[in-house]
């Protein structure tokens, strides 16, 4: 049954496949659901890391702050908001992304970059953010992947390739310290996203999916909950609706099997 609706609504032009950020679980090996991803807040780290203007004087930088040092090998621009006067003199110049053996990336700027949150410069790491990512695709710039699917930094982190995620972490800061690119590390609530199902930490990735194209399936439902023809059970998912309608594509988990398997 579930074969002969893939196959159906495939020939409808309903299921296709693309890349796309998703929830990857690193432990599971798999997508999963908005709807099974859990944020809690837990205790971290804001790293503050300077970043050198190219060109300028060793005392010429912008300072950054993440709470994921390690997915600074995916940065692909660094913004600053265009009414902020602190680096509007900077738009247009290029930094240089530590530990990356001098990669140039652009300063840009985009009113949506919070001024008093941070420094108020914002690194870009398409491959590893939601927001990042489709700031990155309204602004075409490149989206780098640092991640394996096992959580592992792969051969874009350099010299951190194959190290676990928490573990790079932990190395780049300590070598951050030692280049004098380390600036502090504060205290900083943070807002975890965790597997329901496996409790692990997710990450963000750009991953290629099979996607529904949820619109015209859900039309018909969407209005039964909304004229009370249908209940949905238990009540606390009936705040998930107004998001589906707002939704054009959900995605799903395929399987291949060999051909000479049976």
């Amino acid at each position: 049954a579930v074969i002969e609706a893939f196959i159906r609504l495939h020939e409808k032009g309903l299921i296709y496949q693309g890349s796309y950020m998703v929830n990857w679980s690193p432990k599971l090996q798999t997508a999963v659901s908005d709807l099974e991803v859990e944020y809690i807040e837990e205790s971290g780290y804001l790293y503050h890391i300077k970043y050198r203007i190219a060109g300028g004087s060793s005392t010429d930088y912008l300072t950054i702050a993440t709470t994921r040092p390690e997915t600074l090998f995916g940065d692909t621009a660094i913004a600053v908001n265009p009414y902020d006067d602190r680096y509007s003199k900077y738009i247009g110049r290029q930094v240089i992304v530590p530990q990356t053996f001098g990669r140039h990336i652009p300063i840009i700027s985009d009113k949506h970059v919070d001024k008093d949150f941070g420094t108020g410069v914002l690194k870009i790491s398409p491959g590893h953010d939601h927001n990042d990512y489709l700031l990155a695709r309204k602004l075409g710039l490149p989206i780098l992947n640092v991640m394996n699917k096992d959580g592992t930094l792969n051969d874009v982190a350099g010299l951190y390739s194959g190290m676990d995620r928490f573990e790079a972490r932990k190395k780049l800061w300590a070598e951050l310290m030692e280049t004098g690119l380390a600036v502090k590390m504060e205290p900083h609530t943070l807002r975890v996203p965790r597997s329901q199902r496996g409790g692990e930490v997710i990450e963000p990735l750009v991953s290629k999916q099979w996607f529904v194209t949820m619109e015209p399936l859900a039309e018909k439902a969407l209005e039964a909950v909304d004229n009370g023809g249908l209940t949905i059970l238990p009540e606390r998912f009936e705040k998930v609706c107004p998001k589906h309608k707002n939704s054009s594509f959900r995605y799903l988990n395929a399987f291949f099997v060999a051909s000479d398997f049976f």
